[in-house]
């Protein structure tokens, strides 16, 4: 039995086995967190968490569904000047996202599209570790057979 469509993108990043177009990056290395959450420890960081947020239809036909959902990638760095790390990080991620493209689809045929959202840095000056956060969004598209939600097209 296959799983979501969602699942499938997730695995593809970052499959819990330590596979995924996210892992060995050369700031992160192998501390990719298929998780909304991330063990905020000094040896954690630099590391990303990968998951999938907000997905809603954004066309289709009569037995298909068009879709788009938001690849959220949250990166952690430990100390108060993270700016410069973060954004090292970010460069990584969005070459290793754009470079997964092969005839004219991303992640191994499974999305049609996929697009910058935004970023946003937040830092946590009084956590047991300081850190900053950068949330980086990108919104990928695919499509799925209506009652099929295991199949992209």
């Amino acid at each position: 039995m296959m799983a979501h469509v969602r699942t499938q993108i997730r695995d593809r990043l970052a499959k819990r086995d330590g596979t995924g177009i996210l892992f060995g990056l050369p700031t992160i290395g192998d501390r990719v967190y298929r998780s909304r959450v991330h063990p905020v420890t000094a040896g954690s960081m630099p590391g990303i968490c990968v998951y999938c947020g907000r997905e809603r239809s954004v066309g289709g036909t009569l037995q298909a569904t068009e879709k788009a959902v938001d690849i959220v990638i949250d990166a952690y760095v430990a100390g108060v000047e993270y700016d410069d790390t973060a954004d090292r990080i970010q460069v990584e991620v969005e070459d290793a996202l754009y470079r997964d493209f092969e005839h004219h689809r991303f992640f191994g045929g499974l999305v049609t599209n996929l697009a910058y959202a935004t970023a946003e840095s937040k830092y946590f000056g009084n956590a047991a570790v300081s850190h900053g956060i950068l949330r980086m969004v990108y919104e990928a598209t695919y499509k799925t057979e209506d009652g099929d939600a295991e199949t992209a097209l």
